[in-house]
């Protein structure tokens, strides 16, 4: 209770600061905000645009196939490329007409390591 009180406010205070920026702000992502009912939690930032189910933005946080295969093109010699999308591929939000993305931390660090291992 008490613990879970302290939290709610310093996510409140991270918002109003956020919010008293606004002017200085163009874009700002937050990843990882729950959804909190009958909490004033968003009262200090209230014009929050939650993208979590839309198509508009299903790939904003992976690599798309089209990435792994333009962008980081020199870097899949010696490596197999189904193989890539068998261990990395797959994170989806929505309705499943969004494309599914590869998770950047583990697709980075296998271009780093060159080798396949669950990175998470």
């Amino acid at each position: 209770g008490e613990t879970a009180r302290a939290l709610r406010e310093g996510l409140k205070n991270l918002y109003s600061v956020l919010k008293d920026a606004d002017p200085h702000l163009r874009f700002c992502l937050l990843t990882g905000v729950s959804k909190f009912s009958k909490v004033s939690l968003f009262s200090g930032l209230n014009n929050l645009r939650d993208i979590t189910l839309s198509r508009d933005y299903g790939a904003i946080c992976g690599y798309t196939d089209q990435d792994v295969d333009t962008v980081f093109a020199p870097e899949l010699p010696g490596l197999d490329r189904q193989q890539i999308k068998d261990w990395y591929n797959g994170y989806r939000w929505g309705d499943g007409r969004q494309p599914s993305v590869y998770n950047p931390f583990d697709v980075l660090l296998l271009f780093q390591e060159r080798e396949f291992r669950p990175y998470w």
